[in-house]
């Protein structure tokens, strides 16, 4: 799955356009991806990421970098020998294409906007 684009509260997906935030796990795109404290990232938000076969994750934080990935979220992962990257979305856009291109195992939760 290739990011074509990102804009603030835009991506494009394989040809699909989002609005709202997403998750990527393998071949598939979880739309409409809700945090249950909105701008920071909790175990309960990512399970479906850390039971997904991946090398390595990317947190895409929003245009500004306003989302924050709780130590837990990050440490469950480390334990699970999943790397962790957290990127402003637009760099972790741009991550997530070089790494598909040299055919990493990839998960990431992108924030669209803020």
């Amino acid at each position: 799955m290739k990011i074509q684009s990102y804009r603030f509260g835009h991506i494009e997906i394989d040809g699909k356009a989002y609005s709202k935030d997403v998750k990527l796990i393998g071949e598939r795109v979880v739309p409409n991806w809700w945090r249950g404290t909105g701008h920071r990232v909790e175990l309960s938000d990512v399970q479906d990421l850390l039971d997904a076969d991946a090398e390595v994750c990317i947190f895409g934080t929003g245009a500004s970098g306003l989302v924050r990935v709780s130590e837990a979220v990050k440490s469950e992962f480390q334990k699970r020998g999943v790397k962790v990257l957290i990127q402003k979305t637009a760099s972790a856009c741009d991550t997530y294409n070089r790494l598909l291109k040299e055919e990493k195992k990839l998960v990431a939760g992108f924030h669209l906007t803020c």
